[in-house]
């Protein structure tokens, strides 16, 4: 196996990864028939100058040897073997032609000659190698019966000519069986290639269309959470309301990560800021694991008394990230009772940001899992003591949490030993807007002409006539409910169609486009759309709102001529910015 190994490598001359697979493969074949003809041939040189006293035999040999020997040079320095091989089999053939001729080679040569149908298959493939090998065959029993006094061959015994042909003869069949063999080994290889793809096509099918069927109602329940959460409620309300926003962000991370989407950035499914309380907020996401069937758990929360209590964020990432960690120390418990410590201080302040330090702390060691299909669990001290915080994310399915704290521009960090196990990660929150006091910046002359000329060319949103293109009564129902405080003219259209149609017959300032819908998608809507504004040099802002958020997606939305893009699930708040500033 090493020997075969070695013997690849040579034949390659390091051209791997220089020239197309097929390619490269053909050029291995041909380099090392090469190499064999060239050696054979030198071979022949020496004998037939040293043993037979041939000096014709030997140049014809050395001449043989040289040509091909520049075909092979041509093949490496062009990475390629078109007609260079045709023309090394023939040369070849020539030189084995003039050995019989003028050669009395006796059984060895005779089995030595069987190499050629093997070299000749490999170099022109089945078909061609056979007829060429087989026409070889012929000229050389001919050869056996031509009279002539310089034909040493013809004065062969019969049964050494027999011999010789048979033998050839069945060196043709066996390099045919072997090729055979080879091409059906890699027509199966090939073909189980072809099924895996082909399964892996329907794989990702499916999990496109759950994607699009999971997406639509998830959107509804993060659309629905965020009016109510907008609404009067009480403390305890207001809760379950940051619960519900929580779990349907973690629902929609784990979403995009089965499907693996890159270019949606996790800030964009929860961009939401308010004022919020932080102990508040904390104390009500470890309750839902003391108030709930997790008696044996327990938790001591010190803050630091200098930080401010109110601060402007987004507290549902707070409770999210919380979430995810205690979650994760309860699923992975060495123990049946756990206690843990919470930490919060400051790291640093500037005049509107606190950077808070938070850490979380188990007395008991946490496992990891080794394998998904295997029940043993391990402590890192034994397995992975020198392993990085990013295997610990891995193993602990942290990658949600760990993406959460880098939007914010801190960086998990995990330390696990024998007696516990500590999360770190540090966050940035904005101070309470009503404790900055901030003077206002007096716009300058310039800034204020600028607004002024903005004011005439721009469109309020409440003002805006909006058509929303929706074929889904209940998605209409949602969108129309999230906007109608903010946006007084909002027309429907059930699906492509009717969009153009509206869209012949009245002005809209911006177009909330579907994408998959009946009769007319929304893709070919929108390049309808923009063909009859290229008539009319006027151009209508379109918004892609859809289900559709695998890669690839938002590039074919752009293509065809929408503006921007949003995948469900989205917070409203996004949409409202990006339709505010396509109005501008």
């Amino acid at each position: 196996m090493n020997l075969a190994h070695e013997m690849l490598k040579i034949s390659s001359f390091n051209l791997e990864g220089k020239c197309e697979k097929d390619t490269f493969f053909k050029l291995i074949q041909f380099n090392f028939s090469s190499l064999v003809i060239i050696v054979f041939f030198l071979i022949q040189s020496f004998f037939a100058i040293l043993l037979l006293d041939s000096i014709i035999l030997m140049l014809v040999s050395v001449f043989t040897a040289f040509i091909i020997s520049i075909n092979l040079s041509l093949a490496i320095k062009r990475k390629n073997t078109i007609g260079l091989d045709i023309l090394t089999t023939i040369i070849s053939g020539i030189g084995l032609l003039t050995s019989v001729f003028y050669c009395n080679m006796g059984v060895v040569g005779s089995l030595l000659f069987g190499l050629f149908p093997f070299l000749t298959i490999s170099m022109l493939g089945f078909n061609k190698g056979s007829y060429f090998s087989i026409a070889f065959g012929v000229l050389c029993f001919l050869i056996f019966f031509i009279p002539l006094d310089i034909n040493t061959s013809y004065h062969q015994p019969l049964s050494y000519k027999l011999f010789f042909i048979i033998s050839y003869f069945a060196a043709i069949i066996l390099a045919n069986l072997f090729e055979a063999i080879k091409v059906k080994m890699m027509q199966s290889s090939e073909m189980e290639v072809l099924n895996e793809k082909n399964a892996n096509k329907l794989n990702e099918e499916f999990i496109a269309k759950l994607s699009h069927q999971i997406r639509t109602p998830l959107n509804n329940i993060m659309v629905i959470s965020n009016i109510l959460a907008g609404s009067e409620l009480d403390d305890k309300q207001r809760d379950m309301i940051d619960t519900i926003q929580a779990s349907t962000n973690n629902l929609v991370n784990v979403l995009n990560s089965m499907v693996e989407i890159s270019n949606i950035d996790i800030r964009d499914n929860s961009d939401f800021n308010i004022n919020f309380n932080l102990q508040t907020t904390i104390n009500n996401t470890l309750n839902l694991f003391t108030s709930q069937s997790f008696n044996n758990i327990s938790f001591n929360y010190k803050i630091d008394e200098n930080l401010p209590k109110n601060y402007f964020g987004d507290p549902v990432k707070i409770k999210q990230i919380f979430l995810n960690i205690v979650e994760n120390i309860i699923k992975n418990k060495s123990s049946n009772k756990i206690h843990i410590d919470i930490k919060i201080g400051k790291s640093k302040e500037s005049q509107e940001l606190i950077e808070l330090y938070f850490e979380l702390k188990s007395n008991k060691p946490i496992m990891l899992p080794i394998n998904e299909n295997h029940s043993q669990f391990i402590t890192n001290e034994t397995t992975y003591t020198s392993a990085s915080t990013q295997i610990y994310i891995e193993l602990l399915d942290l990658n949600i949490t760990q993406k959460l704290i880098e939007s914010n521009g801190g960086k998990l960090s995990i330390s696990l030993t024998a007696e516990n196990a500590i999360f770190t990660f540090p966050y940035n929150l904005k101070k309470n807007i009503d404790t900055i006091d901030d003077k206002p910046i007096e716009p300058k002359e310039e800034s204020i002409v600028k607004d002024k000329h903005q004011a005439h060319t721009s469109i309020e949103l409440e003002n805006a006539n909006v058509l929303l293109v929706e074929d889904n009564l209940i998605n209409q129902k949602i969108v129309i409910l999230s906007l109608k405080k903010l946006v007084k003219n909002i027309e429907i259209a059930n699906n492509g169609k009717e969009a153009l149609d509206k869209f012949g017959t009245s002005k809209y300032d911006i177009i909330l486009m579907d994408i998959q819908m009946p009769i007319l998608n929304g893709i070919v809507a929108t390049k309808k759309i923009r063909e009859i504004e290229a008539s009319t040099n006027s151009h209508t802002p379109i918004i892609a709102i859809t289900a559709n958020a695998l890669l690839g997606d938002k590039e074919e939305c752009i293509e065809a001529g929408m503006d921007e893009y949003i995948s469900k699930p989205f917070q409203i708040e996004v949409l409202i910015q990006k339709m505010k500033s396509l109005l501008k």
